[in-house]
């Protein structure tokens, strides 16, 4: 009988400890987790609570003070420039705070990560972003830079930034800020999609209607207490 290959995790935090990497951030300790292609780990944040670098960490961005971040079995410090590079055109991101690019209207910057990092025809990834919008409810993704764009419009267009192409690791910071209850079904589904075609993915929120939605196979739960994540629920295939 053959043997099937063993999967690697695309991301393992084993034992880490991180510092606060910017003001208003929190620090965090006994992080120990791991995705394998599939998994969603959602984190309950505290109200009022401060932002979280688990993000940062989980893209190579911000150093553990202790243990190991592993990207597919590598740890972040041990990837040079370009390994690391492409690892995140890899990554899908929504940021807590502002991440948009000003000078740069918004079809540019939700379409830059697959323009820079593919060889995609660029009418074939804005036709992508275009079609990812309307599942969203929007008609399109707005030509208008930020500033010009109405709060909501602008989330769901973070989501089509994360969204495009086929991100192997998602990144979501508070994605549901500004969104009413009844458009979030639209992007749990995308992120299920996601996890179905074999990503991974982070979800921080603050909003009960996420956490209250029905657990999935494959989705580990987690609630911030302090600076240590609290295992909640974790359930298995």
């Amino acid at each position: 009988m053959l043997e099937m290959p063993e999967t690697i995790n695309i991301l393992e935090f084993a034992n880490v400890a991180l510092p606060a990497g910017a003001p208003g951030q929190a620090e965090m300790r006994g992080l120990t987790f791991s995705l394998p292609p599939g998994r969603l780990l959602l984190v309950r944040l505290e109200a009022g609570g401060e932002n979280l670098p688990l993000a940062d960490a989980a893209e190579g961005l911000l150093a553990p003070e202790a243990g190991a971040v592993r990207w597919q079995g590598r740890d972040w410090r041990a990837l040079g420039p370009e390994d690391e590079l492409r690892a995140r055109a890899q990554i899908g991101r929504i940021f807590e705070k502002n991440g948009w690019i000003s000078n740069l209207n918004v079809i540019e910057n939700v379409t830059l990560s697959e323009r820079h990092h593919t060889r995609r025809p660029e009418k074939e990834i804005i036709a992508e972003a275009d079609a990812l919008a309307r599942a969203f409810g929007l008609e399109e993704i707005p030509r208008r830079r930020p500033v010009f764009v109405p709060k909501r419009d602008l989330k769901m267009a973070e989501w089509v930034r994360a969204l495009i192409g086929t991100p192997l690791l998602l990144l979501l910071e508070r994605p549901e800020e500004g969104v009413p209850d009844n458009d979030l079904p639209k992007l749990m589904a995308a992120v299920q999609a996601a996890l179905q075609r074999g990503a991974a993915a982070i979800w921080q929120t603050g909003r009960d209607a996420v956490w209250r939605a029905a657990s999935r196979a494959n989705e580990i739960r987690y609630r911030m207490q302090g600076a240590e994540m609290i295992l909640v629920k974790e359930k298995q295939p």
